[in-house]
C-alpha cells in the first residue's frame, strides 16, 4: 500500500487530536482575543451581533467595503438524470434527512416567485442538523446557525409576523419602518430580519457550493471541498480570525464514506446517491438565486 497524500496524514491526525475539537476552536478564539481590538465588526462569525468591545475597522475593512466582493454567479445546474431509487418520504425528526432538506427549500419558491420564509426556515432546520453531524469541531457555527434561525422564527411568530411571510414582505416592511441599518447597526438594537437572513443567505451559498463539490468530484476529501467552498462564498466576509478557526474545523471533516452515510438512505448506492444530492443542491440554487435577487434589487447584499 502506498504512502497516504499529505492532506490525509494531516486530516486524520487533527481528527486524533481533536476529540473534543469545539475545544480547540474556542481555544484558537480566545487565544486570538489580545488581537480583537483591532477586528472589525463584521468579521463575526457568520455576521453575529457586533461586540460592543470590538474598536474601529482592521487593517483592509475600508477596502473590503468600498470593493466588496461581488454577488455569487446565478449559476444554472445541467439536467440531473432521475435517480432510480425509490427514497421514503419526508419524516422530519432529530437527526438530518436529505428528504425534508429538498422538500422544505423546494416549497419555499411560490408560484409568483415569493421566497416562503416558514419554508425556507425549515429548511436551514435540516441544514442546521447537517452541521451537527459533522462533529464537535463544528459546535460553534452549528450555534451560530441556529441562533440565526431562532432570531427569524421569532420574526416570523411575532407581534409582526404577518410581514414576515415572505422575503419580499419583510424586506418591504422593514424598509419602510426604518429597521435596515445600511452603514451602522445601532447599539441596543436588535438585528433586523433582513441582515439576519443575508447571513443565512450567504452561509446557503456556502453549504451549497460544498454538497456540489462533494457529488461531482470523484477526488479530494470533504475538508478540501469545503474549504474551497467556503473561500470561495464566505471568506470575503470574515476577518483573519475567524477564517483561521474555520479552517480548524474543516481538518476535522468526516471521511467521505461517513458524509455518505450521513446524506444517503443506507441502501442506496452511489451512484443513486450522487444524482440524489445533485438534485438536492439544484432546488437549494434555485431558493438562493431568487433571495440573491431580491437583495440585489434593493442593495443590501453588504449589510453591516
Amino acid at each position: 500500500m502506498g504512502t497516504p497524500p499529505a492532506w490525509w496524514a494531516s486530516s486524520r491526525l487533527c481528527r486524533l487530536l481533536l476529540p473534543g475539537g469545539t475545544l480547540l476552536f474556542l481555544l484558537l478564539l480566545y487565544l486570538s482575543s489580545s488581537h480583537l481590538p483591532e477586528l472589525p465588526p463584521s468579521a463575526c462569525l457568520w455576521g453575529g451581533r457586533p461586540c460592543h468591545w470590538l474598536a474601529g475597522p482592521g487593517p483592509g475593512e475600508e477596502e473590503r467595503r468600498q470593493h466588496p466582493p461581488p454577488p455569487s454567479p446565478l449559476v444554472q445546474t445541467p439536467d440531473l438524470p432521475p435517480s432510480q431509487t425509490t427514497r421514503p418520504p419526508c419524516q422530519p425528526g432529530q437527526r438530518f434527512q436529505i428528504e425534508c432538506l429538498q422538500s422544505a427549500f423546494a416549497a419555499s419558491i411560490a408560484p409568483g416567485g415569493e421566497v416562503l420564509l416558514g419554508e425556507y426556515l425549515r429548511g436551514w432546520e435540516e441544514l442546521a442538523r447537517f452541521i451537527d453531524s459533522l462533529g464537535t469541531a463544528f459546535g460553534l457555527i452549528s450555534r451560530e446557525t441556529w441562533s440565526k434561525i431562532a432570531i427569524m422564527q421569532d420574526y416570523h411568530s411575532g407581534q409582526h409576523g404577518t410581514h414576515y411571510r415572505t422575503l419580499q414582505s419583510m424586506v418591504a416592511f422593514e424598509l419602510a419602518e426604518g429597521l435596515v441599518a445600511f452603514h451602522t447597526l445601532p447599539a441596543g438594537r436588535p438585528p433586523s430580519g433582513c441582515r439576519t437572513l443575508l447571513r443565512l443567505h450567504r452561509a446557503l451559498r456556502w453549504l451549497e457550493l460544498f454538497l456540489y463539490k462533494l457529488g461531482t468530484s470523484e477526488g479530494g476529501h470533504p475538508s478540501q471541498l469545503c474549504a474551497s467552498a467556503y473561500q470561495e462564498a464566505l471568506a470575503p466576509y470574515h476577518g483573519w480570525w475567524v477564517r483561521q478557526a474555520a479552517a480548524l474545523a474543516f481538518l476535522a471533516m468526516p471521511s467521505r464514506q461517513e458524509l455518505h452515510g450521513v446524506l444517503c438512505a443506507e441502501e442506496e448506492e452511489q451512484q443513486h446517491a450522487c444524482t440524489t444530492l445533485l438534485a438536492t443542491v439544484r432546488t437549494i440554487r434555485h431558493v438562493y438565486n431568487r433571495t440573491q435577487e431580491v437583495y440585489s434589487a434593493h442593495e443590501m447584499l453588504w449589510l453591516p
